[in-house]
């Protein structure tokens, strides 16, 4: 039977994941309005994709930016071609770089401090490398990194952060607090805040408990 759901309770992007982790061979529906995007998997990879005229990974590019709407999950589908071969963790990666707004918008949090004074004050903290801040739509909002990186690390922030806060939803885990994801040679620790998610590179030796403990006290001033 057809698992079928919103994407206001699941997102695309945790659907990918989970069935690419899964090495499930399925086709996944998605349907807004009066729009209609197919999504093939084969041997935990995505393989193709279609929505209207677009072919591919732009295809699946335009669905991650989909917010609402309806899914079906076919499982057991062949795909009928293949039109992507880059693995589905870059695919979707790209995808949140690509709704990052490239040019920050200065703004003001909770307790009417501006970002680049907040950022100033977690870049202290012994051990960390680089901030960003990115609100929770994905948009860029503040950073110490070169441009090109502060993208890369804000998308990566928010995948992460949404993705952990609704899984602990979902299996009923309690809050997301913290944490912390490994790319290559960096760790990034990730703290959710009410309107906006904080990345933070951490140094080879640091703590990632103590700078969140450090961290949070910046951040409720």
């Amino acid at each position: 039977m057809p698992l079928q759901g919103s994407l206001q309770e699941m997102s695309l992007a945790n659907l990918i994941q989970v069935n690419c982790q899964e090495m499930r061979s399925a086709r996944l529906i998605l349907t807004r309005a009066d729009q209609s995007g197919e999504i093939y998997f084969s041997d935990g990879q995505v393989v193709h994709a279609t929505l209207g005229e677009q072919r591919g990974e732009t295809a699946v590019y335009a669905l991650l930016q989909w917010d609402d709407g309806t899914f079906v999950l076919e499982r057991d589908v062949a795909s009928p071609e293949k039109t992507i071969s880059l693995p589905w963790n870059t695919l979707l990666l790209e995808g949140m770089k690509r709704a990052v707004a490239p040019t920050p918008a200065p703004a003001q949090s909770s307790g009417g401090i501006m970002q680049s004074d907040v950022i100033a004050q977690l870049r202290t903290i012994n051990g960390v490398e680089s901030v960003v801040v990115a609100s929770h739509d994905g948009v860029l909002i503040g950073a110490d990194a070169q441009d090109s990186d502060a993208e890369t690390q804000a998308a990566v922030t928010v995948f992460v952060g949404t993705a952990a806060h609704q899984l602990s939803e979902a299996l009923q885990l309690g809050t997301f607090a913290h944490g912390v994801i490994v790319q290559k040679s960096k760790r990034l620790l990730i703290l959710p805040q009410a309107d906006r998610y904080i990345g933070l590179e951490l140094g080879e030796n640091a703590s990632p408990a103590m700078i969140a403990t450090a961290a949070n006290e910046i951040l409720k001033k």
